[in-house]
Parts: C-alpha cells; sequence; structure tokens
C-alpha cells in the first residue's frame, strides 16, 4: 500500500505513549488500585474506603457506592516511583514538609472558618 512504512525510512517512530492511571480522589498513582463497578473510576484502596466509612457515597459521581462495589486491579509488575528531585536532600526533605505542614494549617483555616460560618447561620 501507498502508506505503507519501508524498511529503509528514516524516519524516527513515535514511542508508545504509556497511560498512567491516577486516583480520582488524590491525583497521584495509586499503590493499591481498586476501580468502583458503577462509575469506572479508579481510586487508592485506602483512601476510597476512609472516603465511604464517612458516607457511602462515590466523592466524585456522589452516587451511591459500597466497599463490595471496588474491584482490585491486578498488575503483572510493580513499578517504583522515583523520589522527586527535590527530595534527594535533607534541605529538599525539609522544605516539602514544610510545605505540606503549610497546606494543612491552611486547609485547617478554611475549614475552622467554614464552620463558624455554619454555626452563625443555624
Amino acid at each position: 500500500p501507498r502508506h505503507a512504512r519501508r524498511a529503509n525510512d528514516a524516519r524516527p517512530r513515535r514511542p508508545r505513549r504509556l497511560t498512567t492511571m491516577l486516583c480520582a480522589i488524590s491525583g497521584t498513582v495509586p499503590d493499591e488500585p481498586v476501580v468502583a463497578k458503577t462509575s469506572g473510576h479508579l481510586f487508592e484502596k485506602r483512601l476510597i474506603i476512609k472516603a465511604l466509612e464517612s458516607s457511602e457515597r462515590n466523592p466524585i459521581t456522589d452516587e451511591p457506592l459500597r466497599k463490595e462495589d471496588l474491584l482490585d486491579v491486578k498488575s503483572t509488575h510493580t513499578t517504583t516511583l522515583p523520589r522527586p528531585p527535590d527530595a534527594t536532600s535533607v534541605p529538599g526533605m525539609l522544605r516539602l514538609l514544610q510545605n505540606e505542614w503549610d497546606a494543612v494549617m491552611l486547609e485547617q483555616f478554611y475549614l475552622k472558618q467554614k464552620l463558624d460560618t455554619t454555626r452563625k447561620e443555624l
């Protein structure tokens, strides 16, 4: 055919793109992935179990979801993710921990603010 690749064609082939599955809650690659049968969303098992303990609803779609509706994702091999360049030194790790602490404190501040507003409304 006209579009067939010739053996002596010097054009480089594009590398195949690997698809990375990310947790719908955290946005990271899950260590122990599970899929919700009802929605098809991928979750980190410990995060979705914790979310289902407070409410038996899918945190993404707000549809009913039970622990029995989660399917374990089987993998033929395990992948160890490399550390980010910032986490390879003590000062880098301290900076990451400080950023995480700041984010937690900021979230706590907003939650307290929302609680106070809700209390005033009631």
